[in-house]
């Protein structure tokens, strides 16, 4: 015999009746305490990790503004100046 029907012949069904153990009805089991404890705390480090991503862009793109701001003016400036651009105010 070969093939998937000899692979199904030959993996023996786990039985309970000769174990003395109580077959455990897997609807009534659950994660309890820990594991409740264990999503609650992944949901908590996901939604501060979330607001701390989302202040980190946040001010990503008040400083991208305030150099944009500030090379706009600047070259607003040189041009009154006669293209002196000056220092770059960014180090």
């Amino acid at each position: 015999m070969s093939g998937p029907g000899a692979l199904a012949a030959a993996t023996p069904t786990p039985t309970t009746s000769g174990t003395g153990q109580p077959s455990v009805d897997a609807d009534l089991v659950t994660p309890g305490l820990g594991g409740f404890l264990a999503l609650f705390g992944l949901a908590l480090a996901l939604y501060l990790l979330a607001r701390s991503m989302a202040r980190r862009v946040q001010r990503m793109n008040h400083r991208a503004r305030l150099d944009a701001e500030e090379r706009a003016a600047a070259r607003a400036d040189g041009g009154a100046r006669g293209g002196e651009a000056g220092p770059d105010p960014r180090g």
